[in-house]
């Protein structure tokens, strides 16, 4: 099927009924796969094989989220039953759950840690896929799911990571986006329409447990609904996307009731000083989406290596050509949504409407004032990655219409996309690419085993150390070693994510600290020197131990601490 083959939806009438007969024609999940199977299974193992590479490359570095994550999943198996991740009580420990089961099969360890995420990735993939076929056909399927097998370096990172149950949100999100453009552009109603609120509704409340971005997803469906036919708000139906909604979201609510309501405070702002933007803040930060985060999913910029501007700007006329052409070839049924009307609207509309709907909520809400907050910090990046829900598949459209006029053009393009991805691969240092970004500190070896066998030396199984150390350290050591950051969590004001730990370090007799330096000899181990206090010092380059022979209150030496030791 070519993309955009329908006949006139609605036919030319003076009608007013709301549900207008429509010819649009249906590939839904009914029919067999559009392109062989096999084929769709090839392209997501080739992602899969892509994301191993990058993290064998890395030797499965993980960093402090990644560790706090595979924790979490030990102690599940050991009987825990944590519905947060630990300390922030609006992400669900969902990935927490799958590392206990991969635990559980291969035992515990980086890569049994890390290969959650190739799972995660084969789901999204798969609902990626379905729903570029329900949107343009098996063409646009097929090359969308290529693309998505092919992120740019920023996406895999960041998906490929332990942070939080991204991907998985954003596979629920996807499903979302599915069901409701089947519904709002489909050939007929369906048989059970109120099965297929209930899903939306479910599949909505178990993404929100996940992660809150999936209130955008559902606020997409909700408008293409409702735009399809006004008189559903007062129709059964939504009766039955609330129930789903409430059993899947089921374990915030239970939280929240126990909790004081704390995660819906954090969504709500309350208890958060309330500083209005001004028009120049919305401005900046809506410059920096566009030329920063935009950029990174979209693989024009790079944060880990530079290229020149006149590459970045060759692969920036391709994506936005590409995104610019949908959006004016489908003038009118945008038009539509200002008349909350889908008389003129196609699959491909319901793309764009995510698409604006997440760039206006990054925009306005407390995520996207972060690059006000840290301009020098990517922390506002990730909450840009859902656009690689519907990115591929709008590049791919274009590329399909285009191959229909000049195949070889089409095949140009997409090599050029291809290719460039590629190189940013292979030029992106691996250390780096898995580096949190909050992370001060220099390049961390991918193994602690030098630094472990240098504390067992010592005897030592409590360490004050930073965070981005300490808690790979904890898991390396399957948490008989604890550590705890005194300077991220008293004069940084952090919260802590693993607080019987920290009180572990800190009831101690005789606790070290590990430092990341190549300096001879630097400012802690100048003021014992200067106390005439006592101490075994290591080096497990880079790291340094030092361990104090009589004990050592940390308030006394947090200068030395700070993030950048």
């Amino acid at each position: 099927m070519k993309v955009g083959s329908t006949t006139p939806w609605p036919p030319t009438s003076s009608s007013t009924d709301v549900h207008p007969p429509r010819t649009f024609v249906r590939v839904g999940l009914g029919t067999r796969f559009g392109v062989p199977a096999v084929t769709v299974i090839a392209i997501i193992s080739l992602g899969i094989v892509l994301r191993i590479w990058m993290m064998a490359r890395a030797g499965w570095f993980i960093d402090g989220d990644d560790g706090v994550a595979g924790i979490m999943a030990a102690h599940i198996l050991r009987g825990e039953r944590p519905i947060f991740l630990y300390g922030q009580s609006w992400m669900g420990a969902f990935q927490s759950y799958l590392v206990a089961i991969s635990f559980s099969l291969f035992g515990m360890s980086r890569v049994a840690l890390k290969l959650v995420t190739l799972f995660e990735f084969a789901a999204f993939g798969l609902s990626l896929y379905f729903l570029a076929r329900r949107v343009a056909g098996a063409r646009v399927a097929a090359l969308s799911t290529l693309l998505s097998a092919i992120p740019s370096v920023y996406v895999l990172s960041v998906t490929g990571h332990l942070w939080g149950p991204l991907l998985d949100a954003m596979t629920l999100g996807t499903l979302i986006l599915l069901l409701a453009i089947d519904e709002a552009y489909g050939a007929a109603p369906p048989r059970r329409p109120w099965l297929r609120f209930f899903t939306i509704g479910l599949l909505g409340g178990v993404g929100f447990w996940l992660h809150g971005q999936t209130v955008i997803y559902l606020a997409t469906a909700a408008l293409l609904l409702f735009m399809r036919n006004k008189r559903v708000i007062l129709q059964p139906r939504i009766l039955g996307s609330a129930v789903g909604f409430v059993l899947g979201a089921a374990p915030v609510f239970i939280y929240a009731l126990h909790h004081e309501f704390t995660t819906f405070h954090y969504y709500l702002g309350i208890g958060r000083e309330r500083v209005g933007p001004s028009l120049g803040d919305y401005q900046a930060i809506a410059t920096h989406y566009v030329l920063v985060n935009v950029a990174q999913v979209a693989g024009i910029k790079v944060p880990w290596r530079g290229n020149p501007d006149w590459l970045q700007l060759a692969v920036a006329s391709i994506v936005g050509g590409a995104i610019l052409a949908l959006a004016l070839r489908r003038y009118k049924g945008i038009i539509g949504w200002f008349r909350l009307s889908l008389r003129d609207g196609r699959p491909e509309d319901a793309l764009l409407l995510y698409a604006a709907l997440l760039s206006i909520a990054f925009v306005l809400s407390s995520f996207g004032r972060w690059v006000l907050t840290f301009p020098n910090i990517d922390a506002t990046g990730r909450y840009a990655v859902p656009l690689a829900s519907v990115l591929p598949i709008m590049l791919a459209i274009e590329a399909v219409r285009l191959a229909d006029r000049a195949r070889p053009a089409a095949l140009l393009t997409i090599l050029v996309l291809i290719g460039f991805t590629l190189f940013n691969y292979t030029g992106s240092a691996p250390n780096d690419v898995w580096k949190s970004p909050y992370s001060g500190l220099p390049q961390l070896p991918a193994s602690n085993a030098e630094l472990i066998a240098t504390l067992d030396d010592l005897g030592v199984d409590a360490v004050w150390v930073n965070q981005w150390v300490g808690k790979p350290l904890m898991f390396d050591t399957r948490e008989r070693i604890s550590a705890a950051d005194y300077f991220t969590i008293v004069e940084g004001g952090d919260f802590d994510r693993l607080p019987a730990h920290t009180e572990r370090v800190r009831t101690a007799a005789l606790p070290a600290f590990v430092f990341v330096t190549n300096e001879p000899v630097f400012g802690m181990e100048t003021w014992l020197d200067e106390r005439q206090i006592p101490y075994l010092k290591r080096v497990a380059a880079p790291f340094v131990v030092l361990r104090p022979l009589q004990p050592v209150d940390p308030a006394q030496v947090v200068q030395y601490m700070g993030v950048d030791r």
